[in-house]
């Protein structure tokens, strides 16, 4: 098959052989003889007589009507002397003719000509030659008198830059209006740009301010879809628009809510809540936040912050807040209740009012009390080991209702309604062997342990009764739940009461556990109109929270944190979940058509799809530009039809179609 390229030629596209020599009619290169400088502006400010001082990168183009000087660019304020902006013009419009530099520079030169000359490539104005798709191209290309030829060796490509996940991200900034919501916080146009850099960049390449700055600069193509900012954004503009996003933290999530509930039809019937912590490398000994506790992340060695998240029955925010890293649990849930329903608790009547689910950590006595006299509906596993209770009743699964799951997982359900709750009995058979499995390591660690005591007593290391009692209570507090199993008896010695001749490990009979009892346990709730099936599908909708904990941590990059100011650590937890909001929207809605693939799989699907430029250099040395965003691939087609985003062959700046 005869293979073709594409070219512009008579302000059309038309296919020609690929060996084939390129032409462009002379007419479309009138514009084009330039001459490209930097020029230094002066502006004084009428309200204080203040002068200020910025640099235009600019070209003088032969029209119809005589030379005119256009703006290609506005370089801000440059740190240079007038022989050094002549030196950085030169080399700017080398580059841009595409001719090797005369000479050798300083690194600081050749570093800023070369940012200049890129923010030249990805500002827009490459000298008119973008093409025009007026549906009117020719099937077959005709070579005008005075043409130019081209050679296959004059073409090159460069500057790349990622535009799929991108697109997909502005579209749901937009579906969630977002830029409406940050004006009525009384963000200008461009700390929203900004905004939307920390955001999104914590959404498709989640790291350090650091990090999402390079990724912006040096591999992203978000510069030229912003409204506003153009300029390479530096850490320190990240960190201010960060502080800015956490000032207005409350509003921002209660006007969020809404358009989310709004977009994806959602009904509060279910709100989830659960906390998670993150961990910090540093020792953050001076801070007020960051705390030592027990860590989830089982890392115990590092100080740490608590996140608490709500969450609807789909897995959509409703409300976050950061806590100390060794806040007590418990406590957290009436705080949170007042201020999720804060100037509104009087007027919810109980049926008005979602349903509350727990973790089980935070399920204490006072919890649900705290719930059942404020008229909440709950769904709790209670915190104290309540399976005891039932021990006869789980020793017996004969008049169980059995519901298979999913694979070979079944379960057992059996409810008991009282006066006010109802309490399902619940035996899973996955979960007991996930609790099997887990009490087998825990088992076979106080065994060894246990082993390592009897035999110091044995080689006569430890003989005392007092230091022996001593060590058995640290293993019975180090493994409480397989040590109650066990029972220790000292033999000691007739002549001298003090002294332990042997140390004995006997299997304690009969002891109701909660370990004699794997996949049990009980779920209480105050709704007795619903089945023991049904109460146990509202329960388990407390997965949603944990995968919402799941997906801040490992896509959204939410964990280690490196911040030294307990503000930034806030900013940092902050952004992620408004993060979160567009990655949950973004796979909800993919889910609904049929794709429940995670959204790192979605970003690498998208990976493909770029924005590059086409460098075209003809006989008179002049050189041609054309910003191209690429056809989608397969898949990534795929994904951008679920989603409803348009994509064009000639997208250019300023032009999303969505």
């Amino acid at each position: 098959m005869l293979q073709c390229r594409r070219v512009w030629s008579l302000k059309k596209w038309n296919w020609i052989p690929k060996y084939a020599p390129i032409f462009v009619d002379r007419s479309c290169l009138l514009n084009l003889v330039v001459t490209m400088y930097i020029r230094k502006k002066t502006m004084r400010n009428q309200s204080n007589g203040k002068l200020y001082i910025y640099h235009q990168l600019v070209e003088t183009a032969r029209t119809p009507d005589g030379p005119r000087v256009r703006v290609l660019c506005h370089l801000g304020t440059l740190d240079i002397t007038d022989s050094e902006r002549k030196i950085i013009s030169v080399l700017v419009d080398r580059k841009a003719r595409g001719l090797s530099n005369s000479g050798k520079f300083s690194e600081k030169l050749e570093q800023l000509a070369e940012q200049i000359y890129l923010k030249y490539l990805l500002s827009g104005k490459l000298r008119d030659i973008e093409p025009r798709d007026d549906g009117k191209a020719e099937k077959q290309m005709t070579l005008p008198e005075g043409s130019i030829v081209f050679t296959k060796s004059c073409i090159e490509t460069g500057y790349h830059r990622t535009a799929g996940a991108e697109l997909v991200g502005l579209k749901f900034w937009q579906l969630l209006k977002l830029d409406k919501i940050l004006r009525e916080c009384n963000f200008s146009d461009r700390e929203i740009d900004l905004s939307k850099i920390a955001v999104l960049g914590r959404l498709i390449s989640p790291g350090s301010e650091c990090h999402i700055t390079r990724w912006f600069n040096k591999k992203s193509s978000l510069s030229e879809f912003l409204s506003v900012f153009q300029d390479t954004v530096s850490k320190d503009s990240l960190y201010r628009i960060g502080d800015k996003l956490l000032e207005n933290k409350q509003m921002i999530e209660s006007l969020i809510r809404p358009r989310l509930k709004q977009l994806h039809s959602l009904v509060d019937v279910v709100y989830l809540y659960d906390l998670t912590n993150t961990y910090f490398e540093e020792s953050k000994a001076k801070s007020k936040l960051c705390k030592r506790a027990k860590s989830k992340e089982k890392r115990d060695d590092c100080p740490l912050v608590t996140l608490a998240l709500v969450v609807d029955q789909e897995g959509f925010p409703v409300l976050s807040r950061i806590y100390n890293g060794n806040q007590s649990e418990p406590k957290t849930l009436p705080e949170i209740l007042i201020e999720l329903y804060a100037g509104f608790d009087e007027l919810l009547d109980k049926m008005a009012k979602p349903s509350i689910i727990m973790d089980r950590g935070i399920a204490t006595k006072e919890n649900i009390q705290y719930l059942k006299d404020h008229h909440y509906s709950y769904f709790v596993v209670e915190r104290r080991d309540s399976v005891k209770d039932y021990n006869e009743e789980f020793s017996d699964l004969s008049d169980f209702e059995e519901h298979h799951v999913s694979g070979e997982n079944r379960i057992y359900l059996k409810k008991y309604a009282y006066t006010n709750t109802a309490r399902v009995l619940v035996y899973s058979i996955g979960r007991s062997i996930k609790e099997n499995q887990i009490m087998s390591k825990r088992e076979s660690r106080f065994l060894v342990e246990a082993q390592q005591l009897i035999l110091s007593n044995q080689k006569g290391s430890i003989k005392d009764s007092d230091k022996i009692l001593v060590r058995i209570g640290r293993l019975k507090e180090k493994h409480s739940t397989i040590a109650s199993k066990y029972t220790f008896q000292l033999d000691k010695d007739p002549l001298n009461n003090q002294l332990v001749k042997q140390i004995r490990l006997i299997p304690s009979e009969n002891v109701p556990t909660k370990s004699a009892f794997p996949g049990c346990y009980v779920i209480e709730t105050d709704v007795l109109s619903l089945n023991a099936k049904q109460i146990w599908d509202f329960y388990t909708n407390l997965t949603e929270v944990e995968n919402a904990f799941k997906s801040l941590k490992s896509e959204l990059g939410t964990r280690p944190i490196h911040h030294q100011r307990d503000d930034r650590v806030e900013s940092h937890l902050f952004i992620s979940v408004l993060a979160y909001s567009i990655l949950k929207s973004i796979t909800y809605t993919l889910s609904k058509q049929g794709c429940r693939n995670a959204w790192t799989s979605i970003k690498w699907m998208l990976s493909t799809h770029m924005r590059s430029s086409i460098f075209i250099s003809d006989i008179n040395g002049h050189r041609h530009h054309i910003r191209q965003t690429s056809f989608p691939e397969a898949e990534a087609k795929e994904i951008y039809s679920m989603l409803k985003i348009k994509i064009t062959k000639n997208q250019v700046k300023h032009k999303l179609h969505l």
